[in-house]
C-alpha cells in the first residue's frame, strides 16, 4: 500500500507492505532454520544474519529520539504500522537535472557521511541507482515523483520502495531537490532528504538535521548533529533489523545509559541583508551583537573569525554596536 506522511514544508512518502515481523520471519526461512534463529535469538534478512540477543544501552531521551525519528510518520495513517525501514544492501545514487558544482560537492560529502554513519557504502554512479536524485524546480516535484498530493512550499521530497516480500527494506528512492532554492538552503536539503533515503523520518528538535519544520527557528546546518549521528548509528546497528516494530525496538533499547546525547541549542541562523539578495551566516546566541560570515560555500565553525558582518537579531551592520 502506499503511505504518505507530511510536515511543513517537506514530505516524505513510502511503499511498504504491512507483513508484521513475526510472518516474515517465518515466511524467509524454512522450519528448521527458524528454530534454530529462534533459540539462539536472531533474524536472517536477505542472507543477512542479525544478531539480537543483547539489549543496547541508551539514555531515555535517546529512546524517545529513537522512536521519533524511525517510527513516528509525520501524519499518521489507520493502516499504517510503523516499523523500522533500512537498507539491508549497498545503495547507489545516481544525480539527474542540472546540479550545481556546489550541490555534485554537498551529496558526495552527504553520501561520505551517511555511510560512516550507518555502515553502508553510498557511492554515486552514472548509471542506474537505487536512489535517485533528481534537480528540478518545485513545479516538477509532483511529475518526478508521480504524485499530485504535495506541499507546494516544500523544497525537498523523498519517495522510498520497501520490499513488500520483506517488511522495512528499502530498495529504492526518489529524491527531489528544489534546485530554484537558494544554494545554502539547498545544502541542508540534500543531507536531509538523503536521511529519508536511508530510513529517517523527522525530529522535533530543532536542531536535528531532519527536523522537519520550516521554522525560522531551527537550524540552517547541514550536517548531521550529534542526535543524527547517534539514532542513524542505532537505527543499522545489528541488534536491530528492518521491520521491527516500537514494542520490539524497546525491548532492545534498555534506558540504562548514564549519559548520552541530548538536543543541543541551535547555534547558527541565515540572515538576509535589507534590500539585497545577500544572505548571512550568523552565530545564534544570548549575546547582543553576533558575528555573521558571508562566506556561504562552507559550513562555519564557531565561533565565526573575520566577520564580515554583525546581527542584533533584527538588523545587519557593518561593525558591532555598542
Amino acid at each position: 500500500m502506499a503511505r504518505v506522511s507530511a510536515c511543513t514544508g517537506v514530505l516524505v512518502f513510502v511503499v511498504a507492505c504491512g507483513t508484521s515481523h513475526a510472518d516474515r520471519a517465518t515466511s524467509t526461512m524454512p522450519p528448521a532454520a527458524n528454530h534454530a534463529a529462534r533459540a539462539a535469538d536472531s533474524t536472517q534478512v536477505l542472507g543477512r544474519q542479525l544478531t539480537r540477543n543483547t539489549t543496547i544501552a541508551v539514555t531515555s531521551y535517546e529512546q524517545r529520539a529513537f522512536l521519533e525519528l524511525t517510527l513516528t510518520p509525520a501524519v499518521s495513517a489507520p493502516e499504517r504500522h510503523p516499523v523500522l525501514e533500512r537498507w539491508v544492501r549497498n545503495p547507489r545514487v545516481h544525480l539527474s537535472g542540472d546540479p550545481t558544482p556546489e550541490d555534485l560537492q554537498r551529496v558526495a560529502e552527504a553520501t561520505q557521511s551517511w555511510s560512516l554513519i550507518t555502515g553502508l557504502t553510498i557511492t554515486a554512479t552514472p548509471g542506474p541507482a537505487e536512489i535517485e536524485v533528481h534537480f528540478v524546480p518545485r513545479a516538477d516535484f509532483a511529475h518526478v515523483l508521480g504524485t499530485d498530493h504535495l506541499d507546494p512550499t516544500a523544497v525537498g521530497l523523498t519517495r522510498v520502495t520497501i520490499d513488500p516480500k520483506h517488511p522495512g527494506v528499502i530498495t529504492g528512492g526518489i529524491v527531489a531537490i528544489a534546485d530554484d532554492d537558494l544554494q545554502v538552503g539547498r545544502n541542508r536539503t540534500i543531507d536531509h532528504e538523503l536521511g529519508h533515503a536511508i530510513g529517517l523520518q523527522h525530529s522535533s528538535c530543532a536542531s536535528s538535521l531532519m527536523d522537519g519544520s520550516s521554522d525560522a527557528a531551527r537550524s540552517v546546518r547541514w550536517t548531521p548533529s550529534a542526535l543524527d549521528i547517534r539514532v542513524g548509528g542505532l537505527l543499522y546497528d545489528p541488534r536491530l533489523a528492518a521491520g521491527f516494530d516500537a514494542r520490539e525496538v524497546t525491548r532492545v533499547l534498555t534506558p540504562t545509559a548514564p549519559v548520552g546525547v541530548i538536543c543541543g541549542p541551535v547555534d547558527l541562523e541565515l540572515v538576509r541583508a535589507a534590500g539585497s539578495d545577500r544572505h548571512y551566516l550568523c552565530a545564534r546566541s544570548l549575546q547582543t551583537v553576533r558575528p555573521c560570515t558571508a562566506d556561504l560555500s562552507h559550513e562555519p565553525k564557531l565561533p565565526i573569525v573575520n566577520p564580515d558582518a554583525w546581527t542584533d537579531g533584527h538588523t545587519l551592520s557593518s561593525r558591532p554596536r555598542r
